[in-house]
């Protein structure tokens, strides 16, 4: 008699729970928000606005816009693509890590990749302008 009146106290604890749901705390997605990146040697020009990508040259080759596809914060900045049947595209930020475009006395907060259809790698800056003109 002893193991029923020790386990019926153990019964109505378990029991307690049934049926309850346990909500999920609600999933935050970070977003870069937009973001505009520059390079030179070739000149480029990449921008994120409106969840799209806008992928521009000097040269006027090899344009697109794309919608983007997967944006996700990193352990050292941003990664964002887009891609089509026609066009791809990566963006890797390195947050704070200062870069300066070659060709002005300004200097960014960000360092930038990106790797392009039919463009290979371009090396470049991005985010804010933390020295030179325009700077705050």
């Amino acid at each position: 008699m002893k193991p029923t009146i020790l386990l019926l106290p153990m019964v109505s604890l378990f029991m307690g729970g049934c049926g309850e749901t346990v909500e999920k705390p609600a999933e935050t997605v970070e977003k870069l928000g937009d973001y505009t990146a520059l390079g030179t040697e070739p000149g480029w020009l990449v921008e994120v606005k409106d969840d799209q990508i806008v992928h521009t040259t000097q040269s006027g080759e090899n344009e697109f816009t794309l919608p983007v596809s997967r944006m996700k914060k990193t352990a050292t900045g941003w990664e964002i693509k887009g891609f089509s049947d026609r066009h791809n595209i990566t963006l890797t930020v390195t947050s704070e890590k200062a870069c300066n475009d070659g060709m002005s006395d300004r200097e960014y907060a960000d360092t930038v990749r990106v790797a392009v259809s039919e463009g290979g790698y371009l090396d470049g800056c991005g985010g804010d302008i933390i020295s030179g003109s325009e700077a705050p």
